[in-house]
């Protein structure tokens, strides 16, 4: 809550985590995820940041003053971050004269759908095939699922519908829930994608479907179910009538 002339204003951050060690806080870490490019992005960080340090100056348990970082997580696909990244950017400065008298502020954006590879892999958590998912996203390649356990499986299907739009992935979570299936040691996206797909179409092994080599079955499986989880029911379908448009899309997957 802070006070501007007359009116109360109020701002809250989407998360705020203590890095400490032991009863000694080495850093307030702040993240706000946006899904949208914002050019006031400096000012609100700022804000963020202040309201911390003004809490550590009336904080009468300790003398302690530790740093205060946030780092803004963005979630596009279509474009890397184009808005102002510091405060003097973003102000218009009438005068170059006051430059030098004005105290600059800069935001760390990181581009999820652009980390590289090694990058990436330094993900421990479920946020790892989030970040899998933005980036097939951004390439418009098919998005697989990772063969990593996750936890949090129900939230996940969730911000990708949320990311995508795609409605689609109500029914693999509403599927999922109907197997019963104990997912509180984890679970595996591929698997997630794979289970939709053997009861939406019920093409398992015992179909009898051959693409000529012992692996074609499953790699078939694995690209309708993406397809599906894409939303591409009427690629599907056609699919499942036309062997030619059938091998046209199995040659796109594989390469």
């Amino acid at each position: 809550m802070y006070k501007v002339f007359e009116n109360i204003k109020s701002q809250s951050r989407d998360v705020a985590k203590y890095w400490n060690n032991k009863n000694i806080h080495i850093s307030c870490i702040g993240f706000e995820n946006q899904s949208a490019i914002n050019s006031d992005m400096p000012f609100r960080v700022m804000n963020y940041d202040a309201a911390v340090y003004r809490k550590q100056m009336t904080d009468k348990k300790t003398a302690d003053r530790y740093p205060v970082i946030t780092l803004v997580l963005y979630f596009g696909t279509e474009a890397e971050w184009s808005a102002h990244k510091t405060l003097l950017e973003r102000l218009n400065i009438p005068d170059e004269r006051l430059k030098p008298f004005i105290s600059d502020y800069k935001i760390n954006v990181i581009n999820l759908a652009w980390l590289s590879d090694e990058q990436i892999k330094l993900f421990k958590s479920d946020f790892r095939d989030v970040v899998e998912y933005l980036r097939a996203a951004r390439l418009h390649e098919t998005y697989e699922g990772s063969e990593k356990k996750i936890k949090h499986i129900e939230e996940i299907l969730d911000l990708f519908k949320y990311l995508s739009g795609n409605s689609r992935f109500d029914e693999i979570k509403a599927h999922i829930q109907s197997l019963s299936i104990d997912v509180k040691g984890g679970i595996k996206m591929f698997d997630v994608l794979q289970a939709t797909m053997d009861k939406k179409f019920a093409l398992g092994r015992s179909e009898g479907f051959s693409l000529g080599r012992s692996e074609g079955i499953a790699e078939m499986q694995t690209a309708l179910a993406n397809l599906y989880a894409q939303g591409r029911e009427s690629d599907i379908k056609r699919a499942l009538t036309d062997s030619a448009y059938l091998s046209e899309l199995l040659s796109t997957y594989h390469n």
